[in-house]
Protein backbone atom coordinates (compact mmCIF):
# COMPACT_ATOMS: atom_id res chain seq x y z
CA UNK A 1 0.00 0.00 0.00
CA UNK A 2 1.09 3.77 -0.63
CA UNK A 3 2.72 5.12 2.16
CA UNK A 4 0.99 8.19 1.78
CA UNK A 5 -2.29 6.74 0.64
CA UNK A 6 -2.87 4.68 3.97
CA UNK A 7 -2.88 7.87 6.04
CA UNK A 8 -5.72 9.19 3.59
CA UNK A 9 -7.75 6.14 4.16
CA UNK A 10 -7.52 5.93 7.36
CA UNK A 11 -9.13 10.08 7.54
CA UNK A 12 -11.85 8.83 4.88
CA UNK A 13 -13.08 5.59 6.74
CA UNK A 14 -12.77 7.22 10.30
CA UNK A 15 -9.87 4.83 11.53
CA UNK A 16 -7.05 5.34 13.83
CA UNK A 17 -3.88 4.47 12.57
CA UNK A 18 -3.80 1.29 15.22
CA UNK A 19 -7.05 0.34 13.75
CA UNK A 20 -6.27 0.81 10.02
CA UNK A 21 -3.24 -1.56 11.09
CA UNK A 22 -5.60 -4.14 12.41
CA UNK A 23 -7.63 -4.46 9.78
CA UNK A 24 -4.95 -4.76 6.98
CA UNK A 25 -3.31 -7.60 9.26
CA UNK A 26 -6.83 -9.28 9.10
CA UNK A 27 -6.70 -8.53 4.96
CA UNK A 28 -3.23 -10.02 5.11
CA UNK A 29 -1.32 -7.43 4.39
CA UNK A 30 1.88 -6.79 5.43
CA UNK A 31 2.43 -3.36 7.23
CA UNK A 32 4.43 -1.90 9.80
CA UNK A 33 2.68 1.17 11.86
CA UNK A 34 5.61 3.78 12.40
CA UNK A 35 5.39 6.41 15.31
CA UNK A 36 5.02 8.88 12.11
CA UNK A 37 1.69 7.45 11.23
CA UNK A 38 2.89 6.67 7.63
CA UNK A 39 2.95 2.49 6.93
CA UNK A 40 6.33 0.54 5.67
CA UNK A 41 7.10 -3.33 4.65
CA UNK A 42 9.39 -3.97 7.43
CA UNK A 43 10.47 -1.97 10.54
CA UNK A 44 13.02 0.22 10.35
CA UNK A 45 12.21 2.50 12.81
CA UNK A 46 11.44 2.40 16.38
CA UNK A 47 9.57 4.97 18.81
CA UNK A 48 10.28 4.29 22.72
CA UNK A 49 8.56 6.79 25.26
CA UNK A 50 11.28 7.70 28.19
CA UNK A 51 10.32 9.15 31.56
CA UNK A 52 13.48 11.58 31.75
CA UNK A 53 16.40 12.91 29.52
CA UNK A 54 19.49 11.90 30.81
CA UNK A 55 21.79 13.77 33.16
CA UNK A 56 25.02 14.10 30.57
CA UNK A 57 26.99 12.26 28.51
CA UNK A 58 29.66 11.75 30.67
CA UNK A 59 29.87 8.19 31.56
CA UNK A 60 32.71 8.66 33.96
CA UNK A 61 30.47 11.33 35.77
CA UNK A 62 27.12 10.21 35.18
CA UNK A 63 25.62 7.86 38.20
CA UNK A 64 22.39 6.51 39.35
CA UNK A 65 20.57 7.75 36.32
CA UNK A 66 19.13 4.63 34.84
CA UNK A 67 17.91 6.30 32.00
CA UNK A 68 21.48 8.44 30.97
CA UNK A 69 23.05 4.92 31.77
CA UNK A 70 20.91 2.69 29.44
CA UNK A 71 21.28 5.46 26.78
CA UNK A 72 25.25 4.96 27.18
CA UNK A 73 25.04 1.46 27.09
CA UNK A 74 24.12 1.37 23.29
CA UNK A 75 25.96 4.32 22.40
CA UNK A 76 29.30 4.06 24.02
CA UNK A 77 31.64 1.07 22.12
CA UNK A 78 31.67 -1.51 25.23
CA UNK A 79 34.87 -4.12 24.64
CA UNK A 80 32.70 -7.00 26.23
CA UNK A 81 29.04 -8.25 27.09
CA UNK A 82 27.16 -10.81 28.67
CA UNK A 83 25.86 -13.54 26.35
CA UNK A 84 22.24 -14.08 25.90
CA UNK A 85 20.16 -17.50 27.11
CA UNK A 86 16.62 -18.66 27.55
CA UNK A 87 14.68 -18.63 30.91
CA UNK A 88 11.34 -19.26 31.57
CA UNK A 89 10.32 -18.24 28.47
CA UNK A 90 11.62 -15.35 28.15
CA UNK A 91 15.21 -14.37 26.47
CA UNK A 92 17.18 -13.00 29.52
CA UNK A 93 21.25 -11.72 30.03
CA UNK A 94 23.45 -14.78 30.37
CA UNK A 95 25.55 -14.00 33.70
CA UNK A 96 27.40 -16.55 32.85
CA UNK A 97 29.29 -16.20 29.63
CA UNK A 98 31.06 -13.24 27.87
CA UNK A 99 30.54 -12.01 24.76
CA UNK A 100 33.50 -10.26 22.79
CA UNK A 101 32.07 -6.99 21.25
CA UNK A 102 34.46 -4.44 20.38
CA UNK A 103 37.23 -6.86 21.59
CA UNK A 104 39.06 -9.41 20.07
CA UNK A 105 39.40 -11.67 23.15
CA UNK A 106 39.47 -11.16 26.33
CA UNK A 107 41.35 -13.65 28.04
CA UNK A 108 42.89 -14.20 31.64
CA UNK A 109 46.48 -15.74 32.86
CA UNK A 110 46.53 -19.38 34.91
CA UNK A 111 45.48 -17.41 38.03
CA UNK A 112 43.30 -14.56 37.01
CA UNK A 113 45.25 -11.93 38.05
CA UNK A 114 46.78 -10.51 34.60
CA UNK A 115 43.85 -10.07 32.20
CA UNK A 116 45.09 -9.22 27.82
CA UNK A 117 42.72 -7.15 25.73
CA UNK A 118 43.02 -7.60 21.95
CA UNK A 119 41.06 -4.74 20.16
CA UNK A 120 39.17 -5.42 16.98
CA UNK A 121 41.29 -4.60 14.44
CA UNK A 122 39.93 -1.75 11.37
CA UNK A 123 37.14 -0.39 13.57
CA UNK A 124 36.30 2.68 13.40
CA UNK A 125 34.49 5.65 15.71
CA UNK A 126 32.21 8.26 13.37
CA UNK A 127 34.76 10.72 13.53
CA UNK A 128 36.94 8.34 11.28
CA UNK A 129 39.56 7.64 13.97
CA UNK A 130 40.29 3.99 14.12
CA UNK A 131 39.62 2.84 17.57
CA UNK A 132 42.85 1.45 19.34
CA UNK A 133 44.63 0.35 22.42
CA UNK A 134 45.60 3.78 22.74
CA UNK A 135 41.83 5.00 22.96
CA UNK A 136 42.05 1.86 25.38
CA UNK A 137 43.88 3.54 27.79
CA UNK A 138 43.32 7.39 27.77
CA UNK A 139 40.09 6.08 28.67
CA UNK A 140 40.64 4.28 31.98
CA UNK A 141 43.52 6.77 32.23
CA UNK A 142 40.96 9.43 32.59
CA UNK A 143 38.61 7.12 34.41
CA UNK A 144 40.93 6.95 37.23
CA UNK A 145 41.76 10.67 37.13
CA UNK A 146 37.78 11.07 37.34
CA UNK A 147 37.55 9.25 41.17
CA UNK A 148 34.22 8.44 39.88
CA UNK A 149 32.35 5.41 38.71
CA UNK A 150 34.74 3.43 37.40
CA UNK A 151 37.60 3.64 39.40
CA UNK A 152 35.09 2.95 42.37
CA UNK A 153 34.09 -0.05 41.26
CA UNK A 154 37.26 -0.85 39.76
CA UNK A 155 38.60 -1.08 43.48
CA UNK A 156 36.87 -4.32 43.93
CA UNK A 157 38.61 -6.23 41.55
CA UNK A 158 42.39 -4.88 42.82
CA UNK A 159 42.70 -1.93 40.18
CA UNK A 160 43.58 0.92 41.53
CA UNK A 161 46.07 2.87 39.94
CA UNK A 162 46.69 3.70 35.87
CA UNK A 163 50.02 2.07 35.48
CA UNK A 164 47.76 -1.14 36.28
CA UNK A 165 46.68 -0.71 32.52
CA UNK A 166 49.43 -1.06 29.67
CA UNK A 167 49.43 -0.65 26.08
CA UNK A 168 51.53 -3.94 25.37
CA UNK A 169 50.60 -2.47 21.36
CA UNK A 170 48.65 -0.79 19.04
CA UNK A 171 45.78 -3.31 19.54
CA UNK A 172 46.49 -5.53 23.15
CA UNK A 173 46.05 -3.83 26.46
CA UNK A 174 47.03 -5.30 30.20
CA UNK A 175 45.21 -4.36 32.57
CA UNK A 176 47.05 -6.27 36.16
CA UNK A 177 45.26 -6.62 39.19
CA UNK A 178 46.25 -6.76 42.58
CA UNK A 179 44.95 -9.58 43.55
CA UNK A 180 42.84 -12.18 41.13
CA UNK A 181 38.98 -11.95 41.54
CA UNK A 182 36.04 -13.76 40.52
CA UNK A 183 34.08 -10.50 39.91
CA UNK A 184 36.58 -9.36 36.89
CA UNK A 185 34.47 -10.09 34.23
CA UNK A 186 31.04 -8.63 35.49
CA UNK A 187 33.12 -5.31 36.60
CA UNK A 188 34.89 -4.70 33.45
CA UNK A 189 31.47 -5.43 31.34
CA UNK A 190 30.18 -2.35 33.82
CA UNK A 191 33.31 -0.10 33.26
CA UNK A 192 35.29 -1.28 30.04
CA UNK A 193 33.69 1.42 27.65
CA UNK A 194 35.89 3.22 25.14
CA UNK A 195 36.17 6.99 24.05
CA UNK A 196 37.38 8.30 20.75
CA UNK A 197 40.28 9.82 22.44
CA UNK A 198 41.65 11.64 19.48
CA UNK A 199 38.00 13.81 19.30
CA UNK A 200 38.14 14.85 23.07
CA UNK A 201 41.62 15.54 23.03
CA UNK A 202 40.83 18.32 20.71
CA UNK A 203 38.09 19.32 23.17
CA UNK A 204 41.02 19.39 26.35
CA UNK A 205 41.76 22.95 27.72
CA UNK A 206 45.15 23.09 30.35
CA UNK A 207 42.23 23.38 32.88
CA UNK A 208 40.22 20.74 31.90
CA UNK A 209 42.57 18.16 30.38
CA UNK A 210 39.83 15.29 29.81
CA UNK A 211 37.52 17.46 28.27
CA UNK A 212 35.18 17.40 30.63
CA UNK A 213 32.51 20.27 29.59
CA UNK A 214 32.57 19.35 26.18
CA UNK A 215 31.89 15.37 26.83
CA UNK A 216 28.91 16.53 29.93
CA UNK A 217 27.26 18.22 26.91
CA UNK A 218 28.12 16.54 23.59
CA UNK A 219 26.79 13.35 22.72
CA UNK A 220 29.12 10.00 22.45
CA UNK A 221 28.65 7.87 20.44
CA UNK A 222 30.31 4.36 18.34
CA UNK A 223 28.22 1.44 20.04
CA UNK A 224 25.64 -0.30 18.29
CA UNK A 225 23.92 2.82 18.45
CA UNK A 226 25.30 6.23 16.82
CA UNK A 227 23.75 9.58 17.96
CA UNK A 228 22.04 11.21 14.91
CA UNK A 229 19.99 13.94 17.01
CA UNK A 230 19.35 15.00 20.21
CA UNK A 231 17.21 18.08 21.62
CA UNK A 232 17.58 17.93 24.89
CA UNK A 233 14.74 17.17 27.08
CA UNK A 234 12.94 15.99 24.27
CA UNK A 235 14.10 13.56 22.11
CA UNK A 236 17.07 11.29 21.06
CA UNK A 237 17.83 9.57 17.79
CA UNK A 238 19.70 6.70 17.42
CA UNK A 239 20.98 5.21 14.27
CA UNK A 240 22.52 1.90 14.14
CA UNK A 241 26.22 1.97 13.77
CA UNK A 242 27.36 0.58 10.22
CA UNK A 243 30.71 -0.32 12.04
CA UNK A 244 29.28 -2.81 15.04
CA UNK A 245 31.66 -5.42 14.78
CA UNK A 246 28.54 -8.59 15.90
CA UNK A 247 25.44 -8.31 13.90
CA UNK A 248 23.79 -5.45 13.41
CA UNK A 249 20.67 -4.08 15.53
CA UNK A 250 18.02 -5.22 13.64
CA UNK A 251 15.84 -2.10 14.01
CA UNK A 252 18.06 1.18 12.44
CA UNK A 253 16.77 3.53 13.96
CA UNK A 254 15.58 4.25 17.24
CA UNK A 255 13.55 7.75 18.77
CA UNK A 256 13.44 7.67 22.38
CA UNK A 257 10.84 10.43 23.29
CA UNK A 258 10.90 12.27 26.65
CA UNK A 259 7.51 11.93 28.22
CA UNK A 260 8.03 12.49 31.95
CA UNK A 261 4.36 11.70 32.70
CA UNK A 262 3.15 8.29 32.41
CA UNK A 263 -0.03 8.40 31.85
CA UNK A 264 0.69 10.32 28.96
CA UNK A 265 3.44 7.18 28.13
CA UNK A 266 0.65 5.29 28.84
CA UNK A 267 -1.75 6.93 25.93
CA UNK A 268 0.78 7.50 23.25
CA UNK A 269 1.64 3.82 23.72
CA UNK A 270 -2.53 3.19 23.66
CA UNK A 271 -2.57 5.59 20.65
CA UNK A 272 0.24 4.07 18.27
CA UNK A 273 2.03 6.83 18.73
CA UNK A 274 4.78 4.97 20.30
CA UNK A 275 5.96 1.66 20.32
CA UNK A 276 7.64 0.76 23.71
CA UNK A 277 6.36 2.84 27.18
CA UNK A 278 9.56 2.86 30.00
CA UNK A 279 8.70 3.23 33.21
CA UNK A 280 4.75 2.30 33.95
CA UNK A 281 2.77 1.33 36.99
CA UNK A 282 2.65 -2.07 37.44
CA UNK A 283 -1.19 -0.78 37.71
CA UNK A 284 -1.27 0.40 34.10
CA UNK A 285 0.82 -2.20 32.77
CA UNK A 286 -1.60 -4.48 34.48
CA UNK A 287 -4.80 -2.71 32.53
CA UNK A 288 -3.20 -2.80 29.71
CA UNK A 289 -2.99 -6.52 29.31
CA UNK A 290 -5.00 -7.82 26.34
CA UNK A 291 -6.03 -4.55 24.67
CA UNK A 292 -6.22 -4.23 21.21
CA UNK A 293 -2.61 -3.70 19.57
CA UNK A 294 -0.71 -3.89 22.79
CA UNK A 295 1.23 -6.82 23.83
CA UNK A 296 3.32 -7.29 27.40
CA UNK A 297 6.09 -9.07 27.23
CA UNK A 298 7.46 -10.29 30.43
CA UNK A 299 10.54 -12.19 31.44
CA UNK A 300 11.84 -13.51 35.13
CA UNK A 301 13.88 -10.70 36.74
CA UNK A 302 16.48 -10.11 39.61
CA UNK A 303 15.08 -7.58 41.03
CA UNK A 304 13.90 -7.92 44.60
CA UNK A 305 11.49 -6.84 47.26
CA UNK A 306 12.84 -6.90 50.54
CA UNK A 307 11.93 -5.27 54.26
CA UNK A 308 15.22 -4.49 56.08
CA UNK A 309 14.68 -3.97 59.93
CA UNK A 310 17.13 -1.70 61.75
CA UNK A 311 18.85 -3.83 63.70
CA UNK A 312 20.21 -1.59 66.47
CA UNK A 313 16.44 -0.11 66.97
CA UNK A 314 14.53 -1.83 69.40
CA UNK A 315 12.80 -4.24 68.83
CA UNK A 316 14.61 -5.26 65.66
CA UNK A 317 17.49 -5.51 67.65
CA UNK A 318 16.37 -9.19 68.82
CA UNK A 319 17.13 -11.47 66.36
CA UNK A 320 14.07 -13.46 67.84
CA UNK A 321 11.92 -10.70 67.24
CA UNK A 322 13.20 -10.59 63.40
CA UNK A 323 12.47 -14.29 63.07
CA UNK A 324 9.15 -13.90 64.57
CA UNK A 325 8.44 -10.85 61.58
CA UNK A 326 9.74 -13.00 59.29
CA UNK A 327 6.72 -15.50 60.03
CA UNK A 328 3.86 -13.01 59.83
CA UNK A 329 5.04 -12.00 56.53
CA UNK A 330 1.89 -13.55 54.23
CA UNK A 331 4.38 -14.02 51.71
CA UNK A 332 1.69 -16.24 49.38
CA UNK A 333 -1.05 -13.64 48.92
CA UNK A 334 1.54 -11.28 48.34
CA UNK A 335 2.73 -13.09 45.32
CA UNK A 336 -1.06 -13.40 44.44
CA UNK A 337 -2.20 -9.95 45.40
CA UNK A 338 0.53 -7.60 45.12
CA UNK A 339 1.75 -8.94 41.21
CA UNK A 340 -1.22 -10.48 40.32
CA UNK A 341 1.12 -13.81 40.30
CA UNK A 342 3.62 -12.14 38.23
CA UNK A 343 6.07 -12.64 40.62
CA UNK A 344 8.38 -15.35 42.24
CA UNK A 345 8.54 -15.77 45.87
CA UNK A 346 12.02 -15.20 47.45
CA UNK A 347 13.66 -18.08 49.36
CA UNK A 348 16.69 -16.24 50.73
CA UNK A 349 18.67 -12.62 50.90
CA UNK A 350 20.79 -14.18 47.71
CA UNK A 351 18.26 -13.54 44.92
CA UNK A 352 16.96 -16.69 42.81
CA UNK A 353 19.08 -17.19 39.95
CA UNK A 354 22.62 -15.88 41.53
CA UNK A 355 25.24 -18.83 41.70
CA UNK A 356 24.99 -19.94 45.23
CA UNK A 357 21.30 -19.21 46.18
CA UNK A 358 20.52 -21.90 48.85
CA UNK A 359 16.76 -21.68 50.45
CA UNK A 360 18.33 -22.31 53.27
CA UNK A 361 19.14 -18.56 53.51
CA UNK A 362 15.32 -17.85 54.51
CA UNK A 363 14.07 -20.79 56.30
CA UNK A 364 10.49 -18.82 57.11
CA UNK A 365 6.74 -18.79 56.15
CA UNK A 366 3.75 -17.53 56.99
CA UNK A 367 2.78 -19.00 60.69
CA UNK A 368 0.81 -16.72 63.33
CA UNK A 369 1.14 -19.22 65.81
CA UNK A 370 5.38 -19.48 65.36
CA UNK A 371 5.26 -15.66 64.94
CA UNK A 372 3.76 -15.03 68.60
CA UNK A 373 6.03 -18.09 69.95
CA UNK A 374 9.08 -16.19 69.19
CA UNK A 375 7.62 -12.73 70.53
CA UNK A 376 6.87 -14.57 74.03
CA UNK A 377 10.66 -15.80 73.78
CA UNK A 378 11.77 -12.65 72.71
CA UNK A 379 9.92 -11.10 76.19
CA UNK A 380 7.37 -9.22 73.64
CA UNK A 381 4.34 -11.52 74.48
CA UNK A 382 1.99 -8.46 73.96
CA UNK A 383 3.51 -7.38 70.45
CA UNK A 384 4.96 -4.09 69.97
CA UNK A 385 3.93 -0.78 67.70
CA UNK A 386 6.30 -0.01 64.90
CA UNK A 387 5.99 1.50 61.14
CA UNK A 388 6.60 0.28 57.89
CA UNK A 389 8.17 3.20 55.48
CA UNK A 390 7.02 3.11 51.54
CA UNK A 391 8.15 5.25 48.97
CA UNK A 392 4.68 7.65 48.44
CA UNK A 393 3.33 6.75 45.35
CA UNK A 394 4.59 3.18 44.72
CA UNK A 395 1.74 1.10 44.51
CA UNK A 396 2.75 -2.38 44.70
CA UNK A 397 5.02 -0.97 47.99
CA UNK A 398 1.96 0.49 49.66
CA UNK A 399 -0.21 -2.65 48.85
CA UNK A 400 2.74 -5.10 50.40
CA UNK A 401 3.12 -3.10 53.43
CA UNK A 402 -0.32 -3.07 54.40
CA UNK A 403 -0.58 -6.80 53.65
CA UNK A 404 1.92 -7.18 56.22
CA UNK A 405 0.36 -4.84 58.26
CA UNK A 406 -2.86 -6.27 58.39
CA UNK A 407 -0.77 -10.00 58.89
CA UNK A 408 1.22 -8.63 61.63
CA UNK A 409 -2.09 -7.50 63.66
CA UNK A 410 -2.87 -11.32 63.72
CA UNK A 411 0.12 -11.40 66.35
CA UNK A 412 -0.20 -8.28 67.95
CA UNK A 413 2.10 -6.17 66.36
CA UNK A 414 0.68 -2.87 64.95
CA UNK A 415 2.44 -1.21 62.18
CA UNK A 416 1.58 1.87 60.59
CA UNK A 417 2.32 2.45 56.92
CA UNK A 418 4.20 5.64 56.34
CA UNK A 419 4.51 6.98 52.91
CA UNK A 420 7.55 8.91 52.43
CA UNK A 421 8.30 11.61 49.38
CA UNK A 422 11.23 10.11 47.97
CA UNK A 423 14.03 12.97 49.37
CA UNK A 424 12.64 12.26 52.86
CA UNK A 425 12.84 8.50 52.52
CA UNK A 426 16.84 8.75 51.04
CA UNK A 427 17.69 11.48 54.56
CA UNK A 428 15.94 9.15 56.58
CA UNK A 429 17.82 6.13 55.34
CA UNK A 430 21.04 7.76 55.41
CA UNK A 431 20.39 8.47 59.09
CA UNK A 432 19.23 4.50 59.41
CA UNK A 433 16.10 6.13 61.71
CA UNK A 434 14.10 3.72 59.28
CA UNK A 435 12.85 1.23 61.85
CA UNK A 436 11.03 -0.93 58.80
CA UNK A 437 11.12 -0.42 55.41
CA UNK A 438 10.31 -1.75 51.87
CA UNK A 439 12.83 -1.28 49.19
CA UNK A 440 13.50 -2.78 46.03
CA UNK A 441 17.27 -3.85 45.20
CA UNK A 442 18.67 -5.29 41.32
CA UNK A 443 21.96 -5.99 41.70
CA UNK A 444 24.15 -4.99 38.90
CA UNK A 445 26.46 -8.12 38.99
CA UNK A 446 25.22 -11.26 39.83
CA UNK A 447 27.34 -12.65 42.41
CA UNK A 448 27.17 -12.89 46.44
CA UNK A 449 30.26 -11.30 46.87
CA UNK A 450 29.03 -8.32 45.19
CA UNK A 451 25.93 -8.47 47.14
CA UNK A 452 27.73 -8.25 50.62
CA UNK A 453 29.60 -5.43 49.02
CA UNK A 454 26.55 -3.04 48.53
CA UNK A 455 24.12 -4.37 51.18
CA UNK A 456 25.19 -6.70 53.96
CA UNK A 457 28.66 -4.92 55.46
CA UNK A 458 29.00 -1.91 57.16
CA UNK A 459 30.18 0.33 53.85
CA UNK A 460 27.74 -0.83 51.74
CA UNK A 461 25.51 2.14 50.62
CA UNK A 462 22.49 0.05 50.19
CA UNK A 463 23.11 -1.63 53.81
CA UNK A 464 19.34 -0.13 55.10
CA UNK A 465 19.57 -2.48 58.26
CA UNK A 466 22.33 -1.09 59.49
CA UNK A 467 23.86 -4.85 59.40
CA UNK A 468 27.58 -5.78 60.59
CA UNK A 469 28.40 -9.38 61.46
CA UNK A 470 31.89 -9.34 61.34
CA UNK A 471 32.00 -13.10 60.24
CA UNK A 472 30.34 -11.63 57.13
CA UNK A 473 32.80 -9.42 56.77
CA UNK A 474 35.69 -11.71 57.28
CA UNK A 475 33.98 -13.80 54.25
CA UNK A 476 33.71 -10.86 52.57
CA UNK A 477 37.50 -10.40 52.52
CA UNK A 478 38.11 -13.96 51.23
CA UNK A 479 35.94 -14.07 49.09
CA UNK A 480 37.72 -10.61 47.30
CA UNK A 481 40.59 -12.68 47.16
CA UNK A 482 39.69 -16.00 45.65
CA UNK A 483 38.17 -16.75 42.60
CA UNK A 484 38.77 -20.81 43.23
CA UNK A 485 34.81 -21.79 42.68
CA UNK A 486 34.60 -24.04 45.40
CA UNK A 487 35.82 -22.24 48.26
CA UNK A 488 33.85 -19.35 46.94
CA UNK A 489 30.68 -21.97 46.58
CA UNK A 490 31.19 -22.87 50.04
CA UNK A 491 31.55 -19.81 51.51
CA UNK A 492 28.46 -18.78 49.81
CA UNK A 493 26.80 -21.64 51.69
CA UNK A 494 28.14 -20.39 55.37
CA UNK A 495 27.13 -16.96 54.64
CA UNK A 496 23.37 -18.19 53.94
CA UNK A 497 23.33 -19.79 57.03
CA UNK A 498 24.28 -16.55 58.99
CA UNK A 499 21.54 -14.63 57.57
CA UNK A 500 18.89 -17.23 58.52
CA UNK A 501 20.06 -16.75 61.88
CA UNK A 502 20.70 -13.50 61.53
CA UNK A 503 17.27 -12.18 59.22
CA UNK A 504 18.18 -8.57 58.87
CA UNK A 505 15.89 -8.78 56.07
CA UNK A 506 12.22 -9.89 55.21
CA UNK A 507 12.70 -10.92 51.72
CA UNK A 508 9.07 -10.97 50.22
CA UNK A 509 9.14 -11.37 46.02
CA UNK A 510 10.97 -11.01 42.36
CA UNK A 511 8.60 -9.28 40.72
CA UNK A 512 8.67 -10.30 36.74
CA UNK A 513 9.65 -7.35 34.79
CA UNK A 514 6.96 -6.44 32.52
CA UNK A 515 7.47 -4.12 28.99
CA UNK A 516 4.13 -3.02 27.62
CA UNK A 517 5.13 -3.02 23.68
CA UNK A 518 2.96 -2.32 20.63
CA UNK A 519 1.80 -5.44 18.65
CA UNK A 520 4.86 -7.26 16.67
CA UNK A 521 7.34 -5.92 18.83
CA UNK A 522 9.94 -8.68 20.11
CA UNK A 523 13.39 -9.41 20.81
CA UNK A 524 13.10 -7.67 24.43
CA UNK A 525 16.63 -9.26 26.04
CA UNK A 526 16.50 -8.87 30.09
CA UNK A 527 18.97 -6.97 31.88
CA UNK A 528 20.94 -8.01 35.01
CA UNK A 529 21.45 -4.09 35.54
CA UNK A 530 18.21 -2.59 34.28
CA UNK A 531 19.74 -0.78 31.23
CA UNK A 532 17.87 -1.85 28.13
CA UNK A 533 20.11 -3.23 25.26
CA UNK A 534 18.45 -1.98 21.41
CA UNK A 535 20.08 -4.21 19.36
CA UNK A 536 18.53 -7.26 20.29
CA UNK A 537 14.68 -5.54 19.20
CA UNK A 538 13.12 -6.98 16.66
CA UNK A 539 9.09 -5.67 15.03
Amino acid sequence: MDHKNSDRIGERHGLTRRQLFELGAGLGLVLTLTPSGSFAEGREELAIAIPADLGGWDHDYLAFDLVGLAVMKNCYPFMIEYGVKEQGGARVMDTGTVEPVFAESWESDAEGKVWTLKVRKGVKFPSGNEMTAHDVKWSKDRAFAAKANVAGVYRLIGLSEASQVEVVDDYTVRFTQSQPSDLSNHIQIICLFVYDSEELKKHATADDPWAKDWATKNPQSGGAYNVADYKAGQEIVLEANPSFPLDAPRVKRVKLQVIPAPANRRLLLEKGEIDIALGLSRRDIDDLRGKSGIEVISSPSNEFVFMPMAMGTPPFDNPLVRRAMAHVVPYDAIVANVYNGNARRSTSPVPLDMPGHSPAGYPFGFDIDKAKALLAEAGTADGFESEIAVLAGDVAQERAAVLVSSAAAQAGIELKVTPLDPGTLFQRRSEKTLPLQIANGQMWVNDIEYLLAVCLTPTGFLNYAGYDNPRIVEIFQTLNRTSDKAARNTLFAEVQGILAADVPWLVLAQPHFDLPVSAGVSGWVQPVDGLFRLRYLDA
